[in-house]
């Protein structure tokens, strides 16, 4: 039991010191730096293709189908 509970503890050990801490990726900001520079603000609305639609009743399904039908020629996209 000793044995074990301390290969653990060494385990742990050993894992804790071959942990370093991950490279810097990004170089240090200052947003009071006047070499960084300003990035642009665009405006980019959030709703593009936005189209009020209303609730219709419920139509005839077999038109559309006949008209998309492969039996119809011309039919399909």
């Amino acid at each position: 039991m000793k044995i074990a509970s301390f290969a653990m503890l060494a385990s742990l050990l050993v894992a804790g010191r071959a942990a370093t801490t991950p490279p810097d990726i990004l170089p240090a900001f200052n947003p009071a730096d006047p070499a960084m520079g300003v990035r642009d603000a665009h405006y980019h609305p959030a709703v593009i293709d936005y189209r009020h639609r209303e609730p219709v009743d419920p139509q005839n399904w077999r038109r559309p189908n006949q008209e998309r039908s492969p039996a119809n020629p011309g039919a399909g996209p």
